[in-house]
C-alpha cells in the first residue's frame, strides 16, 4: 500500500509503501478499537501508541515494521533534501532576475505610454508580485 504524508501548510510530501500485510494488520487493529485508517496511521507516525494488553506481540511487530519505515523514511529525506533545496535557491534566484526584468518592462511601457499620450494602465497587481519576488513585501 502506498502512503501519502502531506504537510499541513507548503507542497512538501512524503511517500512510501508499507507491505500489504503490514496494512491488513492496520485495518484489523482499526476495525477492533474502532479507529479509521488514517487515525491509526497518524497515531502509528507521530509515535501516539495506545496502551494495548491483548495482542502485544502484534504491536510489538508493528512497532519494528514502523522503525523500518521510519529508517527509509529518513534515508529518502537525506538523499532528496539537498538537491531539491539546490533547486528551489536557483528557482529564487530566476523568480528575482525576471522579476527585475518585468519591473524594467513596466517602467518602460509606461514612458512610452506617455510619450505616445496613450491612456495609462494599472500594474498594481504586477508590481505586487514582481515585489513578492524580489522579497520585498512587508518593507514598503
Amino acid at each position: 500500500m502506498k502512503v501519502v504524508v502531506k504537510s499541513k501548510r507548503g507542497w512538501r510530501k512524503v511517500t512510501f509503501n508499507v507491505p500489504d500485510e503490514t496494512f491488513e494488520q492496520i485495518m484489523e487493529l482499526a476495525k477492533r478499537y474502532g479507529f479509521r485508517p488514517d487515525e491509526v496511521l497518524r497515531i502509528i507516525l507521530l509515535h501516539d501508541y495506545i496502551d494495548f494488553r491483548e495482542g502485544e506481540t502484534d504491536i510489538e511487530n508493528l512497532e519494528r515494521e514502523i522503525s523500518e519505515l521510519e529508517r527509509k523514511l529518513y534515508e529518502l529525506e537525506g538523499k532528496w533534501s539537498p538537491p531539491l533545496r539546490f533547486r528551489t535557491y536557483y528557482l529564487v534566484l530566476d523568480n528575482q532576475n525576471l522579476g527585475i526584468q518585468l519591473s524594467g518592462m513596466i517602467a518602460e511601457n509606461k514612458r512610452l505610454r506617455k510619450i505616445l499620450d496613450k491612456p495609462e494602465k494599472d500594474y498594481t497587481n504586477i508590481e505586487e508580485l514582481i515585489h513578492y519576488y524580489l522579497s520585498f513585501e512587508g518593507k514598503d
